[in-house]
């Protein structure tokens, strides 16, 4: 329960007492940043992959007992989420390592589609089980990446 917790709270940053899952997403941004130049996309790819797994199983054990499933301190999602919203930058981006201003509009693209949660993100949103935790903001990660390579391009 403990490393369950660990995980799913990302290291704690999840018990932020205001904007929990904006903070992780921020870290995750500020730790992608400050690693890229060392990352190929292959190897983020299967970071990204194994912490999707890691969180299956953590978020599981942690909501097993707990009646709403996607509460506030699980954070874990927002960095798979954002992690995914990043991704383009390291296929796509001309300069290496990526540039910070772009690496902050993939956050925003992410925190508004995480947020808004538009079709079909918020049916995932809804569902109370550790797939629609997980899953909605991968989704909102997949949407946002989208619009990073849409905005890439101009």
């Amino acid at each position: 329960m403990r490393l369950s917790r660990l995980i799913v709270t990302f290291f704690y940053i999840g018990h932020a007492r205001i904007a929990p899952g904006s903070i992780a997403s921020l870290v995750t941004t500020l730790i992608f940043y400050l690693f890229a130049k060392h990352l190929i996309a292959y190897l983020f790819i299967f970071i990204i992959f194994i912490t999707t797994i890691l969180a299956f199983f953590a978020v599981s054990v942690y909501t097993n007992k707990l009646l709403e499933k996607d509460r506030s301190e699980i954070v874990i999602d927002e960095v798979i989420g954002q992690s995914i919203a990043l991704l383009p930058l390291l296929l796509f981006e001309q300069t290496y390592p990526p540039q910070l201003f772009m690496c902050i509009i993939s956050l925003l693209f992410f925190r508004f589609f995480d947020i808004v949660k538009p079709y079909p993100i918020n049916k995932f949103d809804k569902m109370n089980n550790t797939f629609g935790v997980i899953f909605d903001d991968i989704l909102a990660g997949i949407f946002s990446a989208l619009f990073l390579v849409f905005a890439l391009s101009f």
